[in-house]
């Protein structure tokens, strides 16, 4: 029995509690708990006041405690489910929901949290029948109507969603929230001035409304009214400050104006007020923009950490880290020196100067460039060869036993390059001889048990892949250092794990036609793309999310999935892409196939480490794919279907597995973005050249001789110039198409398909825009192939673009 004192001060303590006197509550119940250590109340009231405080441990403790001593109380699950739910622990929450509606059914405010739980884990469904069950008991529970219609629209009952937000309007006019949903179901229906009309009337009821600012914003900037859009970001910034929403859709606003400074600006507050993966990507948006520059400061240490932890593709970052090298002095000059000495190499004293290579060695962007990414840069190419021509000659001096740590690291940085680059660097008929002397010492080393020089053992892995040395799994029993270690796992142990993986993958089909067993063989020998991290990727998305994000204006008819999506990705290649896919998109499963088993074993080892479980590698010719019987809600093939004899009949292939409704990624070559490509390989031919590594090195020397602005020289400004297995697949490939936009654009016509959005860049959207106003949703590929026309520069990658499959 709880004694009449007891009661009094409880009801004293409730009363201080409700007008927000939380001392006095807070000293009132421990006085209570004091006397009472078993009082239900007092242990719930003085949880919810913890958690009102900021002190959630506390609060799950003591109500935790209530409950163990009466479970029987709904209240006491609803308030630690509400902890629960702060914390993000959404499945106790949920939990302490269902307990809390079980024990009282007439509970609206529990279904109501329980319902806004399972929409946060995507139960979309559940959820609706809880907001049901709450509105059922409250038909004025305005709240309840207007998450609904969030859950529905999620679902893609559009109509459904609007008839809620318009119902609770109707119980309470001007409500923020459901006015602002309705002006953003104008503006998914393209109906942009009344978006924009509605969401301004949002901000005239709550001007601190920092969401409505956003999606203003974004009406604006879809309107093309520029000036007006970066002010709505800047605002729901200033009202909701650390939102990556508008850092992002700011920082590429700007970075679409030309404005590198003031987005580089923005991208470094948000990072410094918040380091999210979110704040992160808008400091890479500015990073491997090609207006980043050295004038802007001193940018080594973003760029080292976007390399190394990494922030985005690493091979993204490689022109602005070269960039950036220059503002080392010492390698400034050291790569000055590499180039006016060209083709001679320098002895380590000439190229590093006075210093030695002490600078060069402890720079940490250049060493996190060299063991990342393949180089770019025909400048930083010359210097990195003349680095492994240092390395060649102490492995061959007395030097070989007496390398400073520093200096050891870098020239294990410069093995690991060569092995990422494919051995693309040029190699002299000396250099080759001398580095097969060393070869055949460290082999019979390996064979009679004898020491290896750690300088010579890096410089016959700048020159050849350890895993092909006789023995080579030897060296993995030998105790390195760890710059050493790590050159061995890169060169020996990987290699290695994916030969071993080849014999248990899955096969699907044959692959007996004669260019698809061309291409196999060409990837057999090099594998594309050569890449050693994955980027950090943002929380994942729904399908439909993802599509409505990039392309809010383009006809997109929702899957309405929020689970179980089953993805193809046909031409995985290496599984960069792949792996991208699993973990952009919630719940999905991924079938990845290719044709080439090294390069599926190579993404099969990175997807191990990784500890990805929801794709699933086989070979498999995409000419016969359709036997395997399967369908699909999304397939990717980007730069794939060219490379077949019959592109179009690949393309038909593909979509006989996608399922009605469902979108499809693709990446083509353009014919008039490749004129410079056409040219270099009509050059190739000419002179012979073959896909060797030997010619190829001989090719690209001879290319970069060619007078700069001639379409055979600016074949050399391409990244994929720069690594061996990429440059074979730019100039030499076995099988190559290339199409216009008009050609699509009659393909998908005569395809049952629709056309959503080009994944470009944000300068070249506004500049379409610019000059096609009238193309809001930007989906005329009749005026996109004009805007080629005149700006034949513009896919010069690929056309990367999504269709969906008419239901």
């Amino acid at each position: 029995m709880v004694s009449p004192k007891t009661e009094q001060l409880l009801a004293t303590a409730v009363g201080h509690h409700q007008a927000g006197r939380l001392v006095e509550a807070e000293a009132l119940y421990r006085r209570i708990l004091v006397s009472d250590p078993n009082n239900v109340m007092g242990l719930q009231f003085l949880g919810v006041l913890a958690h009102q405080t900021g002190r959630s441990d506390i609060a799950i403790d003591l109500i935790g405690k209530a409950i163990a001593l009466n479970g029987r109380l709904p209240d006491c699950h609803y308030n630690i489910g509400a902890v629960f739910q702060a914390l993000g622990r959404l499945e106790e929450a949920a939990t302490h929901y269902s307990k809390a509606v079980t024990l009282k059914g007439d509970f609206a405010e529990a279904h109501y949290q329980l319902a806004n739980v399972l929409a946060q884990q995507g139960k979309f469904g559940e959820a609706v029948t809880n907001y049901q069950r709450a509105l059922a008991l409250n038909r004025n529970y305005v709240e309840a109507l207007t998450n609904l219609g969030n859950v529905l629209a999620e679902q893609g009952r559009r109509e459904e969603a609007v008839a809620r937000w318009r119902q609770a309007l109707a119980l309470r006019p001007n409500y923020p929230v459901a006015l602002m949903n309705i002006g953003l179901a104008a503006k998914h229906k393209g109906k942009l001035d009344e978006a924009v009309g509605l969401l301004r009337r949002v901000l005239a009821l709550q001007p601190d409304y920092a969401d409505a600012h956003y999606n203003l914003g974004n009406a604006l900037q879809d309107l093309g009214q520029w000036d007006e859009a970066r002010t709505a970001y800047r605002r729901a910034l200033a009202y909701k400050p650390g939102w990556f929403e508008p850092v992002g859709a700011l920082v590429t606003l700007m970075l679409a104006e030309g404005n590198i400074a003031e987005a580089l600006d923005v991208a470094r507050h948000a990072l410094a007020a918040k380091e999210t993966r979110e704040t992160k990507s808008a400091i890479v948006a500015c990073l491997r923009s090609p207006l980043v520059h050295p004038g802007l400061g001193d940018l080594r240490d973003l760029l080292v950490r976007a390399l190394s932890e990494p922030w985005t593709r690493p091979a993204e970052l490689a022109p602005s880290c070269a960039r950036f090298l220059a503002l080392n002095n010492a390698v400034g000059q050291g790569i000055a020196r590499a180039m006016q000495a060209w083709p001679n190499l320098l002895p380590a004293e000439e190229l590093a100067g006075s210093a030695g290579l002490a600078p060069f060695a402890e720079d940490r962007l250049l060493r996190a460039l060299l063991e990342f990414t393949p180089i770019c840069g025909v400048a930083l190419e010359r210097f990195v060869t003349g680095l492994r021509f240092t390395l060649l000659e102490a492995a061959l001096t007395a030097a070989a036993s007496a390398q400073a740590e520093p200096v050891l690291n870098l020239y294990c940085a410069v093995s690991r390059q060569c092995f990422i680059n494919g051995y693309v660097l040029p190699q002299s008929d000396a250099e080759i001889e001398r580095t097969r002397l060393l070869r055949n010492d460290v082999v019979a080393s390996l064979a009679t048990g004898a020491a290896i020089p750690a300088v010579s053992l890096l410089a016959v892995a700048a020159y050849f892949p350890l895993h092909t040395l006789p023995g080579a799994e030897g060296l993995l029993n030998r105790s390195w250092p760890d710059a050493i270690a790590a050159v061995l796992e890169q060169q020996v142990r990987a290699p290695l794990d994916e030969q071993r993986s080849r014999a248990s993958m899955p096969v699907l089909t044959a692959i007996e036609d004669d260019i698809s067993v061309q291409v196999r063989d060409q990837y057999e020998e090099n594998p594309y793309p050569q890449w050693v991290k994955i980027a950090t990727t943002d929380q994942p998305e729904t399908v439909d999310a993802y599509i409505r994000r990039k392309f809010p204006l383009s006809p997109f008819v929702e899957l309405g999935k929020s689970s179980g999506v089953e993805i193809l990705v046909a031409g995985c290649g290496t599984g960069q892409h792949a792996i991208e896919t699993a973990k952009q998109f919630k719940a999905a499963q991924v079938l990845a196939i290719d044709l080439s088993l090294t390069s599926l074993c190579y993404a099969q080892r990175h997807t191990r480490a990784l500890g990805l479980d929801n794709i699933r590698y086989a070979q498999a010719d995409i000419v016969i794919l359709s036997s395997i019987g399967r369908a699909f809600d999304v397939i990717e093939s980007s730069g794939v279907l060219h490379h077949l004899a019959d592109p179009s009949a690949g393309w038909r292939v593909l979509l006989s597995m996608l399922r009605p409704g469902g979108i499809m990624r693709l990446g083509l070559y353009s014919e008039i973005a490749r004129r410079g490509i056409v040219a270099a390989r009509e050059f190739i031919a000419a002179r012979g050249y073959r896909p060797t590594a030997d010619d190829i090195r001989r090719c690209r020397q001879d290319l970069l001789n060619c007078r700069d602005g001639t379409p055979l020289h600016n074949v050399t400004m391409f990244r994929d110039f720069f690594c061996l297995s990429e440059c074979r697949d730019l100039l030499f490939h076995v099988q190559e198409h290339r199409l216009s936009l008009l050609e699509i654009a009659a393909f998908i016509a005569e395809n049952n398909l629709q056309f959503l959005g080009f994944d470009i860049e944000a300068p070249i959207r506004r500049d379409y825009a610019r000059q096609f106003p009238n193309d809001v949703a930007m989906t005329d590929l009749a005026q996109w192939h004009q805007y080629e026309t005149g700006n034949p520069s513009t896919f010069i990658g690929m056309y990367q673009f999504w269709v969906q499959k008419n239901r």
